[in-house]
């Protein structure tokens, strides 16, 4: 399967990953330092302005919001590359025979290596407000890695769709940013009154970002948020496979 076999050319995928990194910022003194620049300011600015709005401390506010950021970063960085992952590669795919699933691989790296860069800051937000690392901590880990699987399975259902139907990339733009509002990034389902708590809950969005900030504020996610991003994992990689199966080789027509 393509899957497999782009897996087993990691060297040409994590070659691209970087390639794509540099060539964005050859000419920039900082280079991906800006976007780490960027979000800072996202986060200061948002910090500051809705732990008023909530009411919050800003001391246990700012390590969610930066949290929450920085994994948005992740999670819509590879939704928004992943509609034309197969579209901006078309010279690339018309001219090196290799499966298609490598640049799935190459948009999930170079996206990952923004999110290393982000990172930083979380790190800093939970050392300034002094929140303790705890044995849950470590989950943090297997949790990212079970958001990138699913990170992985988005990419390669959008990409799919995208070659054929060159309307979804500005349809997926224009969701994220109404998705971004009714995803708990800058708050949580907590801050909300119980009957409308089912905004949160019922966006899958929500247990994408909630199993991996979670860890890193200490605590352990429920068994809830572990079964539905598991279970979004299988039905999407299923879902995706078998319309990547269907198309890939139509997909060099396409676009």
């Amino acid at each position: 399967m393509d899957v497999y076999e782009g897996l087993k050319r990691w060297d040409l995928w994590v070659f691209l990953g970087w390639h794509d990194v540099r060539q964005r910022y050859r000419r920039s003194s900082l280079g991906p330092l800006w976007i780490t620049l960027a979000t800072l300011v996202t986060i200061g600015g948002m910090s500051l302005l809705y732990a008023g709005l909530f009411r919050q401390d800003l001391r246990s506010f700012l390590p969610l919001v930066a949290s929450g950021i920085v994994i948005w970063g992740l999670i819509a960085g590879c939704v928004t590359e992943g509609t034309s992952v197969f579209i901006s590669s078309s010279a690339t795919i018309k001219q090196i025979p290799a499966p298609l699933t490598i640049h799935v691989f190459r948009v999930a790296w170079n996206q990952f290596i923004y999110f290393l860069h982000n990172f930083v800051l979380v790190i800093l937000a939970l050392l300034i407000t002094g929140t303790p690392v705890t044995m849950a901590s470590l989950l943090f880990i297997p949790a990212l890695l079970l958001l990138i699987l699913n990170l992985g399975w988005m990419i390669l259902l959008l990409g799919t769709i995208s070659a054929r139907f060159r309307d979804v990339p500005l349809i997926v733009q224009s969701l994220l940013g109404a998705l971004f509002m009714m995803t708990p990034i800058l708050w949580q389902a907590s801050f909300l009154p119980p009957a409308r708590q089912w905004v949160a809950f019922l966006n899958p969005f929500t247990y994408l970002v909630e199993i991996v900030r979670i860890p890193l504020l200490g605590n352990q996610p429920s068994l809830v948020d572990w079964t539905v991003v598991g279970a979004m994992a299988i039905g999407g990689w299923i879902a995706a496979a078998t319309l990547y199966g269907r198309s890939h080789k139509k997909i060099a027509y396409w676009i």
